[in-house]
């Protein structure tokens, strides 16, 4: 009976994501935002102990085509004075003179050193950049009264087997878990960087995970829990498909180990509480927590396709009839994925790794080794790649010609 019930569950998530996919490439967005209405943006950028690489980002967002907004870099782990190649008075630098050696710390000062009239802080890795219309884009959203809303993160880098490989997973998780159950009119997930988010509501958030921070020491992934509690408390989380955000991606083994270690953690920590708001769901009859609560819930790709030949193995011996069930899912939820890469328009670039995804599920099983360092250690990605926008939008703006009206 376990071993049934253990197999209709693998079964239900490895046809999840086709399913969910095909039911919403049907529907389309609807935008009726306020015209009156204006935000006016802090821009938070943590960086730590990597003093250069944030500087390509705030020129990028000091060329935004917004006015209103106001850029605080908080620079961590740095002991020498931070030099400052930009100057300008939307910029402020917070160097902290005791290390924080924590995002959550790092954005609640922030938080409390920014100006009064900030109505939303968006939040962005120093990796990042953004063309000039991401903020005006993010705006269209609020004005529609989202309290959350989270942009278009693709990757900025895709030279390289790995980075391409990384940037294979950023294509397909942009496209099922945060444009799809947004146009399912659920939520969409919260990627960690290119968000933006209502500022009392943000403060409220962080004002917890401080409080985890004390207990625990470190705080392993924030952006979970930030998700989880927005839709626990009844928001939806928009996304803005045409608010692109370039996210530098891993360019070596050891990077995808520590990376993911991180990342099953927070998993496992969060399944108490996805299947908490699961229950809520099911009682209230609440699509936005029951759909939002299935998809947090569903295993990394990894431990469902590991867990779904384990399944069939095993089938042989306890039900054959359950091998061609469990086989028939897994041949479907490859087709998904690649269903999904094209839904999403993945560059041909992207998708020439599909063959070496081996090399990638390898650096997930050696960040399973990480998963107990996680809890200990803050864990941060080194980053390599330094480019301007303006080389990097012109190279690859082509990609989203699909949604230019979208921004102009």
């Amino acid at each position: 009976m376990l071993f049934e019930i253990i197999t209709w569950i693998c079964c239900f998530y490895l046809l999840f994501p086709l399913i969910s996919a095909m039911a919403a490439v049907f529907r389309k967005e609807k935008m009726d935002p306020d015209p009156g209405f204006s935000a006016n943006f802090a821009c938070v950028i943590t960086l730590y102990k990597e003093g250069e690489i944030a500087w390509p980002l705030v020129r990028s967002l000091l060329k935004q085509d917004y006015p209103d907004f106001h850029i605080y870099l908080v620079a961590d782990g740095i002991m020498d004075p931070l030099e400052v190649p930009v100057s300008d008075e939307r910029l402020s630098i917070l160097q902290p003179e005791i290390f924080l050696h924590s995002k959550v710390a790092s954005l609640d000062l922030a938080l409390n050193s920014m100006k009064a009239n900030h109505t939303h802080v968006v939040v962005f890795d120093p990796d990042n950049l953004v063309p000039a219309h991401f903020l005006r884009v993010i705006n269209q959203y609020h004005a529609m009264g989202f309290k959350a809303v989270q942009g278009k993160r693709i990757a900025k880098n895709i030279k390289g087997t790995y980075a391409a490989l990384d940037a294979l997973g950023e294509y397909y998780y942009d496209f099922a878990v945060r444009n799809v159950p947004y146009l399912l009119g659920s939520s969409s997930t919260i990627a960690g960087s290119g968000m933006s988010l209502e500022r009392e509501v943000y403060r409220d958030n962080i004002s917890r995970e401080l409080q985890v921070l004390k207990e625990k020491g470190v705080v392993v992934a924030e952006d979970k829990s930030l998700q989880l509690q927005l839709v626990d408390n009844g928001h939806r989380i928009a996304y803005a498909a045409a608010a692109i955000i370039f996210d530098e991606k891993v360019t070596a083994a050891q990077q995808i180990g520590r990376q993911r270690g991180r990342w099953l953690n927070s998993y496992f920590a969060q399944v108490p509480v996805s299947l908490r708001l699961l229950l809520k769901g099911i009682t209230k009859w609440d699509w936005n927590l029951l759909y939002f609560a299935l998809m947090v819930s569903m295993p990394p790709m990894v431990m469902l396709v590991g867990a779904g030949l384990v399944l069939a193995i095993f089938a042989l011996w306890l039900k054959w009839p359950y091998f061609f069930l469990v086989t028939g899912s897994l041949f479907l939820f490859v087709l998904g994925f690649l269903t999904i890469l094209t839904f999403n328009r993945t560059p041909g670039k992207v998708l020439k790794a599909i063959p070496k995804i081996p090399l990638f599920v390898w650096g997930q099983l050696s960040g399973m080794l990480h998963i107990r360092k996680a809890n200990k250690d803050f864990m941060a990605t080194s980053h390599n790649e330094v480019i301007d926008i303006e080389p990097l939008w012109a190279k690859r703006k082509g990609e989203f010609h699909h949604l230019k009206k979208r921004w102009e």
